[in-house]
């Protein structure tokens, strides 16, 4: 193995132009300890805070997010409102007969709650059908200060609230049905499909107590994979699936069927698409790792110029980055704070991030040779090294997404088809 990337002395590590960077030793990094976790939800996510020296500032900064929820909307009425039939239109005439109050009710809570309760049934094309009471809440801030609670979320969320936000940044009211996940688990894919899932089922997280054997984890991964394949035929199942799916059952404490929603929600957002990443022929794909190479080698050219001498090829890193959002080659302590990034914005936050890792760790990838480049993409980057995720992030976010007209074109035109 070649020398462990750290950052130099100077902590400028991009890589700029042609100039091939000095070949001097690279000092040890401390090696990672291997977490085998055994925690889900919120405990789960506590331990990874313990070791983020900017939790105490992240806890100030989200708590005073959420209390503008209060500072906006008192009204006791207003997830009432929110959930009961009542048309836009008479709505929209009961808030102008108070408008038109002969004592106007100046700085009334009332009023102004039912002014946003009007915004939001527009929004949502109906009344809110989700009854959580805390996704409810995380979506009503996030209608209102949606600057904010993108950039807020980018920087990375808080035990307390992240599964919530997460929901509420991808909730589409049209598309859920509360009775679809129970009517799905009744049903029964194609026999291929079955043996398929089951074998990876036996493979996600090994090391994480919630699936080891055959628990309420590894029932709860069988199950939801086997009712999104039904749900997507024309796609059906593929591996990198049960890594999210897996992922996403730890992150929320095991809620079987909001992971569900969260990873349909997901699929039919036009800023996500996450399913056509695995349909047939993998075009969807194989235009975000087109996007990516060329941005790869306008910003990292050295780099990528010696990935290109060395034949690294895509499929050996960036093609599984996207295909399981970075689970199979990230901790998933590092992925949590990646898939809040990813989540703030789009898919196209996935290149960002991973040319932001190959720019923090490119001094030393340029010094290495195939054999050691592809050992540091298959297992030492989850298992040995250091990662300073919000130096990632930080340099993600100042990442302009660059594409060709014809990726352009590709990308604003793309629609779901069948598979068949």
């Amino acid at each position: 193995m070649g020398p462990i990337c750290t950052k130099d002395k100077t902590n400028k590590i991009a890589i700029r132009g042609n100039a091939k960077p000095v070949n001097t030793p690279t000092p040890n990094a401390p090696l990672k300890t291997t977490n085998t976790h055994k925690y889900v939800g919120e405990e789960f996510q506590q331990e990874i805070e313990k070791n983020d020296p900017a939790y105490s500032q992240k806890q100030i900064k989200w708590n005073r997010f959420y209390q503008k929820k209060y500072e906006v909307i008192n009204d006791e009425t207003y997830f009432a409102l929110l959930r009961r039939s009542t048309s836009i239109e008479q709505l929209q005439q009961q808030t102008n007969e108070d408008d038109q109050c002969k004592e106007p009710k100046l700085n009334s809570n009332k009023l102004f709650s039912k002014k946003i309760v009007m915004s939001l049934v527009q929004t949502l094309d109906g009344p809110f059908k989700l009854t959580n009471q805390d996704i409810m809440d995380a979506y009503l801030i996030k209608e209102i200060n949606n600057e904010d609670f993108k950039n807020i979320l980018m920087d990375g969320a808080i035990s307390k609230y992240r599964w919530n936000f997460w929901m509420a940044q991808v909730y589409r009211n049209k598309d859920y049905d509360p009775l679809l996940y129970s009517k799905l688990k009744n049903q029964t894919p194609s026999q291929k499909v079955l043996e398929d899932i089951t074998k990876d089922v036996n493979r996600t997280f090994p090391s994480h107590d919630h699936f080891k054997d055959y628990n309420q984890g590894q029932q709860q991964l069988f199950s939801i994979l086997k009712a999104l394949s039904i749900l997507n035929e024309d796609i059906g199942y593929v591996q990198g699936m049960n890594y999210i799916v897996g992922f996403s059952l730890i992150v929320s404490g095991g809620k079987e069927e909001e992971v569900f929603w969260l990873i349909h929600f997901i699929n039919t957002n036009p800023h996500f698409l996450w399913w056509e990443i695995y349909r047939v022929n993998f075009n969807y794909t194989k235009a975000l790792c087109q996007v990516f190479l060329k941005n790869f080698n306008e910003q990292l050219p050295a780099l990528y110029q010696h990935f290109q001498d060395e034949g690294i090829s895509d499929q050996q890193y960036i093609w599984q980055w996207i295909l399981t959002q970075f689970l199979y080659t990230f901790p998933i302590d590092s992925v949590i704070f990646f898939w809040d990034f990813i989540l703030a914005t789009d898919i196209f936050s996935i290149i960002k991030l991973s040319i932001a890792f190959l720019n923090e760790f490119g001094h030393c990838l340029y010094q290495k040779d195939i054999g050691q480049i592809s050992e540091f993409f298959t297992g030492f980057i989850k298992d040995q090294l250091s990662i300073d995720v919000t130096s990632i992030i930080n340099n993600a976010k100042s990442i302009d997404v660059t594409m060709t007209d014809d990726q352009k074109q590709f990308f604003k035109n793309y629609k779901p088809q069948s598979s068949t």
